[in-house]
């Protein structure tokens, strides 16, 4: 962003008075940043790197910022990283902020070769403004592991590319293989959106790395359309679908964790799901008093009919929901592929 906006500016404010100097940088990403369908409930999405859990989590517990534990967010955060949490510093009219919190070494480890899945990595292939860093040191830091993260999004969508390509046709797939290794309480039609939405700027992101793939010769050019060299191995597709796999099952399993950690939950995903699929969400007094394990069978089953929403949607536009075998590659992509399975 050129100029922030007013409230994530607000936001970022009360972050780096509350992380100080253990603040290592936020990343601004989502529908507000890219202004696809947002309204004014919308959180904005950021992610925060922190140099210490412990020590950013009691920061946010001594500010008023969360009524959760620092200690509890500080241990969650260990595992399935990373850790969602709302940060929400002048309700209910204030702006809200969703909050995907690592530390550095769990940033730069889900942003490369050894990553756990494609959580972080996927959310990399967007459009991303880096709002604050603490330093040039950190800024140059996080600008390099942007770049390599949309460096290795050719690994993992060439592979499900047929025939000729255009920029367009890779960046679209490239969204589809994101959205389809998670379970989203989105509409059908909300990739299309998104695309529409960041189509100028992915076209600048994706353009120069599929140049330099035709100068290294992974890619072959012809009428403005890209065709990979060499055909994907059936070894590589199968890593990349248990990868992919693998994924999904961290990302649903990361649910029940955004229930301990996210402070406000139940307004903040009927909002959602409401406005990203039309469906209406009602939840009991008892549910808002016991939601574990009271409300996850019917968050999953809404999950699941968005899902299936999702699903017709693309048969009746002829998408494709998820990574299929059959396609071409380069050799570059085969070689990301075996990488990224074998992280995970």
């Amino acid at each position: 962003m050129k100029r922030m906006e007013a409230s994530i500016e607000h936001l970022v404010s009360r972050l780096r008075e509350t992380g100080g100097d253990g603040l290592v940088a936020v990343l601004a990403y989502g529908s507000r940043l890219v202004s696809a369908s947002p309204d004014r409930h919308s959180a904005w999405d950021l992610i925060v790197v922190v140099d210490d859990y412990g020590a950013f989590y009691r920061a946010l517990s001594e500010g008023g910022y969360t009524a959760r534990s620092a200690g509890l967010l500080a241990t969650v955060s260990r595992v399935l990283a990373p850790t969602v949490i709302a940060f929400w510093p002048a309700p209910p009219d204030g702006p809200l902020a969703k909050c995907l919190v690592l530390s550095r070494a769990d940033f730069q480890r889900e942003l490369g070769p050894r990553r756990l899945d494609h959580f972080c990595l996927g959310r990399m292939a967007h459009h991303i403004s880096v709002v604050h860093a603490r330093d040039p040191e950190a800024a140059a830091w996080v600008e390099e592991l942007i770049a390599g993260a949309r460096r290795m999004v050719l690994d993992w969508t060439l592979p499900f590319l047929e025939g000729s390509f255009s920029v367009d046709d890779f960046c679209r797939r490239m969204l589809e293989i994101s959205y389809a290794g998670e379970i989203r309480p989105e509409r059908g039609g909300r990739v299309s959106a998104v695309y529409e939405a960041q189509r100028e700027t992915l076209r600048g992101i994706y353009t120069p790395i599929l140049e330099a793939e035709v100068a290294s010769g992974a890619l072959e050019r012809t009428n403005g359309k890209y065709r990979a060299a060499r055909p994907a191995s059936s070894v590589a597709q199968l890593r990349l679908n248990a990868y992919f796999g693998i994924s999904k099952a961290r990302a649903t399993t990361r649910w029940v964790k955004h229930m301990l950690t996210f402070d406000s939950w139940f307004p903040y995903i009927v909002r959602k799901v409401e406005r990203r699929t039309g469906m209406t969400f009602e939840i009991t007094p008892l549910e808002r008093r016991f939601p574990f394990p009271l409300l996850l069978p019917k968050a999953l089953r809404v999950l699941r009919a968005a899902r299936a929403q999702s699903t017709a949607h693309g048969r009746s536009t002829g998408g494709r929901g998820r990574p299929a075998s059959g396609a071409r590659t380069s050799g570059s992509g085969s070689s990301g592929a075996s990488n990224g399975a074998g992280a995970s």
